[in-house]
């Protein structure tokens, strides 16, 4: 029972893996959904958006389903037990390296909004309004003790910001959106659907909104066993119904394979949560494109200073900044973790008290002085964030479906059973989705590295 316990985790709670794989995906990419659909118009951005929606969540599952199987706790353990040690090592420094950029722009976002406050507050002159001080303040009096908390479950409250804030920005963007539809009418210069180049920089835009892949696995990992159900407080097991059989057909085994029950809340929590990310960043893209047909990357920029509700949203972004940090310093954190045990051949799951504070201090300071000395990450980052989406993204779960579909039994030739039909059609779909999602990956990551060539 505690070996089980210690495996599966002690969040009994799927709400709170609901906000956190939230938190995870919601990000500054939100603001940049209008511009996503200035690329691809107002019908072609809900297509794009959709389809890279089921993507997601289809190789989330696909996610799930490996590190149940395997019963790994990270991403980088995963890749290790199912696609070797080699491909481990390098998937792990392109994740490191992902999560870093990430953590640092996520510090220079918070001087970027704070700067132009505390300079309101103290002067433009004072020592206080220093973009400097500014995020080292926020950093060491917020950032850093969420940093320092050993499980995603302690996240839970600062999770709800991301929720919060993407309800707020949508409700607000949708307002003023109808408001502005009633008055003014749709401009003759908004679109309804554009293919190309520009409907490439709207997907590259939406792919990677959508990033929660590494997040997914540690959420999973610290679900419990026997999680309770969504609503109500019952710990009933779900009933596992099978397909219906025609009467007289041989059917052999039973055709449905039983999962469990952790499996099938976490198959909830992924589906609810990309469903409120679905939501939220269709309403801002399409409303925020409305009021402003020829809008930046972010589209805060398009409001002028003066407006309130927009503020509140600036600042709000600004937390969820903030509360995304700590959750991009868990993958991290356990990346260097497997790594000293690698090295100085240490096995164990558990990472020590005094090694977790060393590791998430040495993490905090190298973004921390990175951000005071950046103001722009430049093209370095932009390459590097491509690379690291696309591998997590796409290639990963990409070779998980090969190996699953080359390592699947094939059916005896004499066999006629319904549920090896059924399993021979899985492994054919498993072997034709495989190299689509590498496929996908690897046009994305050329096209993200043309544009950011190109300057566009």
């Amino acid at each position: 029972m505690e070996a089980s316990r210690e495996r599966s985790g002690v969040n009994f709670q799927p709400w709170v893996s609901i906000f956190n794989l939230c938190n995870a995906v919601v990000g500054a990419g939100v603001l940049s959904f209008p511009f996503a659909f200035r690329q691809s118009g107002i019908y072609g951005g809900l297509f794009y958006t959709g389809l890279i929606w089921l993507i997601e969540v289809g190789a989330l599952c696909i996610l799930v389903r490996a590190a149940e199987n395997n019963r790994s706790r990270s991403y980088q353990e995963l890749v290790a037990s199912t696609l070797g040690p080699r491909l481990a090592v390098l998937t792990s420094a392109t994740i490191l390296l992902f999560v870093l950029g990430a953590m640092i722009s996520f510090l220079i976002i918070t001087g970027d909004v704070f700067q132009p406050i505390f300079a309101g507050w103290f002067g433009n002159d004072s020592a206080l309004s220093d973009r400097r001080f500014v995020i080292t303040v926020f950093a060491v009096v917020v950032v850093l003790p969420l940093s320092l908390k050993r499980s995603l479950r302690e996240l839970k409250w600062t999770s709800t910001i991301s929720v919060i804030m993407l309800t707020y920005l949508t409700v607000a963007l949708s307002t003023l959106g109808v408001a502005h539809l009633v008055d003014d009418g749709i401009s003759h210069k908004i679109k309804y659907f554009s293919g190309g180049m520009p409907a490439f920089i709207a997907i590259d835009i939406v792919v990677f909104s959508f990033q929660s892949h590494i997040q997914v696995i540690p959420i999973f990992a610290e679900l419990a066993e026997n999680p309770w159900p969504f609503i109500g407080s019952g710990r009933k097991p779900l009933e596992e119904r099978l397909l219906p059989v025609p009467e007289g057909l041989n059917i052999g085994r039973p055709l449905t394979r039983v999962r469990s029950i952790r499996l099938r809340r976490m198959d909830g929590i992924i589906l609810i949560s990309m469903t409120i990310c679905f939501v939220g960043y269709c309403l801002v893209g399409e409303f925020g494109y409305i009021l402003f047909p020829d809008v930046e990357s972010d589209v805060l920029k398009s409001f002028g200073s003066d407006n309130s509700f927009m503020n509140v949203a600036r600042i709000g972004m600004c937390l969820v900044a903030l509360a995304c940090y700590p959750l991009q310093c868990y993958p991290a954190r356990s990346i260097l973790d497997d790594a000293i045990k690698h090295v100085f051949h240490r096995p164990g799951n558990e990472s020590s008290r005094s090694r977790h504070i060393l590791l998430t201090l040495l993490i905090f300071i190298s973004t921390l002085v990175t951000a005071l000395l950046i103001t722009d990450l430049g093209t370095v980052f932009t390459i590097v964030g491509a690379t690291g989406g696309v591998m997590v993204i796409f290639v990963i779960p990409g070779l998980l479906l090969v190996q699953q579909g080359l390592q699947q039994t094939p059916p005896d030739e004499e066999a006629h059973t319904l549920r090896e039909r059924l399993e021979e059609s899985l492994k054919w779909i498993k072997l034709i989705a495989g190299p689509l999602f590498l496929g996908l990956g690897v046009l994305i990551f050329v096209v993200t590295a043309y544009i950011t060539a190109k300057g566009r």
